[in-house]
């Protein structure tokens, strides 16, 4: 597999800024979805049965993103000075990019052999008018789940995901500056999947959030609770001497007083971490937290169970 997207992005800013530059935002790599792509198909290759078929189909999913993120044109909307710097992910206004990106990934996923056990779904999707999907959208960023819709939040997902995501690859750390609050995505407003430590150079040991959304990562402190901000209480969990690719790198940084957890990947452990694949490979140490009494906090659009 190919170096790691962060530690790229690492060198080129360090040559750009300096070598002790400690940037507060990291814009998602062009080619995010294709490496995305790479990352499911690896850990597809480590599962077994109908789970291992849906990180495939996840795979053949973000190669279908990443076409329509490559048709999409790179113009940004009107930058915003506020709680978020793009137009915010909340159901509030959806963006006229989303219906095309969402037909370009229907048509993708239709002739992909992976989606022929999702074809119920697809077809649906497929068919949706532009108003009704429009409203499914919005729908879903207010995180309102109507149980029969469900088959197609996967797609309304996956299509906006591109869209915010092809805009915030075109920003930079003039105007994604360092904010106070950093429990949200400061570009979109969105959730954070996971979090990443860092393991290159000067940024070593640094923390991202990384966007459920936007795929943004923003930089947060270690040893404190990305929910509530407390720093007594944490604690990191993991599965000990664990051998599968995910959960080699996968630790939950747990709350006391809060009582939520998230996951954290150490590249350190695990080079090619990918924050969305692998909190889907990385399950067990879910059962393991919550089995101690945490409440899962971290979004992932994909995961079924949400």
């Amino acid at each position: 597999m190919q170096t790691s997207s962060p530690i790229k992005q690492a060198e080129q800013i360090a040559i750009e800024k300096g070598l002790f530059y400690k940037p507060f935002f990291l814009a998602p790599v062009k080619q995010i979805f294709a490496q995305r792509a790479v990352r499911f198909d690896e850990l597809a290759a480590e599962e077994n049965g109908d789970w291992s078929q849906y990180l495939r189909l996840l795979a053949t999913l973000s190669r279908a993103q990443q076409y329509a993120a490559d048709a999409l044109p790179e113009e940004l909307p009107p930058l915003k000075q506020g709680h978020t710097v793009l137009p915010a992910a909340d159901g509030s206004r959806i963006p006229l990019e989303f219906y095309p990106a969402l037909r370009r990934i229907v048509s993708q996923m239709a002739t992909a052999q992976e989606g022929q056990y999702f074809q119920t779904g697809i077809q649906r999707a497929a068919d949706l008018p532009q108003q009704e999907a429009e409203a499914l959208a919005a729908q879903v960023l207010q995180g309102e789940y109507a149980q029969e819709d469900a088959p197609l939040f996967i797609w309304i997902h996956a299509a906006l995901q591109v869209v915010w995501t092809v805009w915030a690859q075109q920003l930079d750390d003039k105007q994604v500056l360092p904010v106070t609050e950093r429990e949200v995505c400061p570009c979109c407003g969105g959730e954070a999947v996971a979090s990443v430590v860092l393991a290159n150079g000067d940024w070593n040991n640094l923390r991202y959030l990384h966007c459920a959304v936007c795929n943004s990562r923003w930089n947060a402190l270690r040893a404190q609770c990305t929910f509530c901000k407390d720093q007594s209480g944490i604690a990191l969990q993991e599965i000990q001497n664990a051998t599968n690719g995910a959960l080699r790198g996968a630790r939950a940084e747990s709350c006391e007083r809060c009582g939520h957890y998230r996951k954290m990947f150490m590249l350190q452990y695990q080079q090619y971490a990918e924050p969305v694949a692998d909190d889907l490979a990385s399950l067990a140490l879910d059962i393991l937290v919550g089995e101690a009494g945490y409440l899962r906090g971290g979004h992932n659009p994909f995961l079924p169970i949400e």
